[in-house]
């Protein structure tokens, strides 16, 4: 992960998204991860502004664990329904 100059907006755009998908939770336990979701991107747009990849928020640790889940499972921070081919789409962009 990286948070490159010029990338406020996708920071915002990526809380924004997620969000979207806290208000379309169908269950407990999914607001839990969508909310998890949205303190990690918080925690990203508030180490943008710091000048730090990411900033340590509450209630970002399901998202932490999901992310670590995903890199162990298939090597990207994406889910498999987002991979490309197999390939982690964001190779080369951590």
């Amino acid at each position: 992960m990286r948070n490159d100059a010029g990338e406020f907006g996708l920071r915002i755009k990526e809380i924004l998204d997620e969000v979207v998908e806290v208000c379309q939770a169908g269950s407990w336990e999914e607001l839990k991860d969508e909310v998890s979701d949205v303190m990690f991107g918080l925690g990203r747009l508030v180490g943008y502004m710091c000048g730090r990849v990411y900033v340590k928020m509450w209630f970002d640790e399901r998202h932490v664990k999901k992310i670590d889940g995903r890199m162990e499972e298939c090597g990207c921070v994406r889910s498999k329904r987002h991979l490309v081919g197999g390939v982690c789409p964001s190779v080369g962009k951590m």
